[in-house]
């Protein structure tokens, strides 16, 4: 490791740290828009500086870093697509509720009505049936609209279980690039320390 790679490091790490002490005082996640451009920018400045110095090690933790603001904010995207789905769900099904009513009401006024004609005529068993009849049909309506409103559901279900499959599988990806990041900053730690003692 050359001098102008601790610079960069310590660049870097220096300008970060008030950028995640504002993402952190305002609760914003690692994938909030601000913090994957500061994750994009330190990935840059470090692949820029690791061409200048051909310092492989620098090279890789940008490469790490680009992927995994990638993954992060293909993430956020996941998300935001998950919520977009459940509010057109939602509108659907609210659309879809104010039609069954409307179309219960309207039934329900036609059978209103075949039950006045079928009284002014005096004729209380075709009423009767009438009347029947509609409840049948309006029962069977409701359960087929019922029915596809079950299927609606499950579908919109799949479909948010598979994404919250998905972003559980980026996040431990992260937390895993995170994780081999660390350990590796402390292996290049321990390295420098031991050289450090070799050499005083």
């Amino acid at each position: 490791m050359n001098l102008l790679t601790t610079v960069v490091r310590t660049y870097v790490k220096a300008a970060r740290l008030p950028i995640d002490t504002v993402l952190k005082l305002s609760g914003q996640s690692r994938t909030s828009g601000a913090a994957l451009k500061a994750d994009a920018a330190e990935a840059a400045v470090k692949d820029a500086a690791a061409t200048v110095t051909g310092d492989s090690q620098l090279k890789q933790e940008a490469t790490r870093k680009k992927v995994a603001t990638d993954e992060r904010r293909k993430a956020a995207v996941l998300r935001d697509a998950a919520t977009q789905a459940t509010r057109a769900a939602e509108t659907v099904r609210e659309e879809d509720l104010a039609r069954v009513e409307r179309e219960r009401k309207q039934a329900d006024e036609r059978a209103a009505e075949r039950k006045r004609k079928a009284e002014a005529k005096r004729k209380q068993d075709k009423a009767a049936a009438a009347k029947t009849e509609a409840k049948r049909k309006q029962a069977a309506d409701q359960a087929e609209a019922e029915r596809k409103e079950q299927l609606a559901d499950q579908e919109r279900r799949k479909r948010l279980e598979q994404l919250d499959r998905e972003t559980v599988a980026l996040g431990e990806k992260d937390e895993a690039l995170t994780a081999a990041d660390e350990a590796q900053r402390l292996k290049d730690a321990a390295a420098k320390a031991k050289a450090e003692r070799k050499s005083s």
